[in-house]
């Protein structure tokens, strides 16, 4: 079938016409699931001019996103007419769950059961923990997690997972609108809240990416505003990868992660040494995650580690030279050179190669970030903490998997549970990461006293 160009949010991905007007699957189930349910949006900018709508940024604003399938040709008289949702004779009322309504706090995520074969142990001590082998952090069509894993690892009850497998339950139940029901009423209120959560993430990326691009380019400062900074760095930006330069993040960075984790919902909840602890893990999650970001829409096709600073360092072939092989000064610059670039390489099979394989959008990438940090500190924090990460991470993967369905994927809670396991492969190397840090620093190999500070700190 021929690729064109989506008359609503310009993605490549238009593949036929939707309710007259050539458009991807998502603008199309978008404006079905709008015209179906009557729904009736505010416009987040100044009501004048009309917000801009592109395929990374869909979210940004739903009534000119409504507006803009208007204005492409789509007919509302071409989606079906709204059906009642009736009650079945034969469903419980405990069974009468919508998937768009939040469970119990701690139903979601909760720590593996003593008869998997994969038990992940966790201490008392912030970043000590035994992760899985390095065999299960791979991710391939192999082993990705089926119904009964998926469920096994978010812990979702038996009979509100059944509704949520059902993929074309979920279609129609996003589909209808029933005006007799308030729970169902309830729950398209619940729908709005989720896009809410999904534009605060992907805004926080997005306000990251443009300090980054004043920081570590040479651009002109007007130019962070053209358009939604969805990656900070363009090729002739990079500059090579230097270890005798490196340092993990300098203060301005840090100040970044700062700013980015104050928007988090119920972050002032915590306190200040639980603020400590999730600053510390969102710094060592920036470190990871977004050089495999930048890394998969800058080279696509190629095996280049782009760095959350703006450094390159290709990968293959490897990089690892020997001592006779290069121009090192010593060999103390040999060593550090050898362990840091060896990190990087390290980083770049466990974390990159399966996240570029994933291919995540920007919003997929803001949702799996966010989930990764309040994951990893779920086991860190004492109870209050517990419970904030606890439903934060609810929040955010009822939030997936309605982007998932939103972004046209065919089955959206087998794309959720492809980003969902990749959680566990960067919380992984999170530890390693660090592990390396401590032996680099103790032996003095890298002179970075911030990164010293934030090592030392004990919870």
């Amino acid at each position: 079938m021929v690729r064109g160009k989506c008359t609503v949010c310009d993605s490549p991905n238009a593949t036929n016409y939707h309710f007259g007007a050539q458009s991807c699957k998502a603008c199309a189930a978008f404006f079905r699931r709008s015209i179906a349910m009557g729904q009736a949006y505010d416009c987040l900018g100044d009501g004048i001019k009309s917000c801009k709508i592109d395929h990374t940024l869909r979210l940004n604003c739903r009534h000119c996103r409504l507006k803009k399938c208007l204005k492409a040709g789509m007919v509302k008289d071409l989606v079906q007419a709204k059906r009642e949702v009736k009650p079945e004779k034969t469903r419980n009322s405990s069974d009468d769950i919508s998937p768009l309504v939040r469970p119990d706090v701690n139903t979601y995520f909760d720590q593996y059961p003593s008869t998997s074969s994969e038990v992940v142990f966790y201490s008392e001590n912030e970043w000590d923990f035994c992760p899985r082998s390095p065999k299960s952090r791979k991710l391939s069509s192999e082993n990705l997690m089926g119904i009964d894993e998926l469920q096994q690892f978010i812990q979702i009850p038996s009979d509100e997972f059944q509704m949520i497998a059902d993929s074309a339950e979920i279609r129609s139940r996003m589909t209808s609108f029933s005006e007799s029901s308030a729970a169902y009423i309830s729950g398209l209120e619940e729908e709005d809240r989720l896009f809410g959560i999904a534009a605060l993430y992907t805004d926080q990326v997005i306000n990251l990416n443009m300090r980054r691009r004043i920081t570590y380019t040479d651009k002109l400062l007007g130019t962070v505003f053209d358009g939604p900074c969805i990656c900070p760095y363009d090729k002739s930006d990079l500059k090579t990868f230097d270890h005798r330069t490196y340092r993990q993040k300098n203060r301005n960075d840090y100040t970044m992660i700062l700013d980015y984790i104050n928007r988090f919902p119920e972050f002032q909840l915590l306190s200040k040494s639980e603020k400590i602890v999730l600053f510390r893990t969102a710094a060592a999650v920036d470190v990871l995650v977004d050089q495999a970001y930048y890394s998969q829409i800058i080279f696509p096709n190629e095996d280049v580690l782009v760095t959350a600073n703006g450094e390159a360092l290709r990968t293959s072939p490897n990089p690892l030279i020997e001592r006779d092989s290069g121009d090192f000064s010593s060999d103390e610059d040999y060593d550090k050179y050898k362990m840091l670039t060896s990190m990087k390489l390290r980083q770049w099979h466990h974390v990159c190669e399966p996240l570029k394989k994933l291919n995540m959008s920007l919003t997929e990438f803001s949702l799996f970030k966010a989930l990764t940090i309040w994951h990893y500190n779920y086991y860190k924090l004492q109870e209050t903490g517990r419970q904030v990460c606890s439903r934060q991470r609810d929040d955010i993967f009822r939030t997936l998997l309605l982007i998932c369905d939103d972004e046209g994927h065919e089955d959206a809670l087998l794309r959720a549970s492809e980003i969902v396991l990749a959680v566990g492969i960067a919380m992984a190397e999170v530890h390693e990461m660090v592990t390396s840090y401590i032996e680099i620093t103790v032996y003095d190999v890298l002179d970075d006293p911030i990164l010293k500070d934030m090592l030392k700190f004990q919870y």
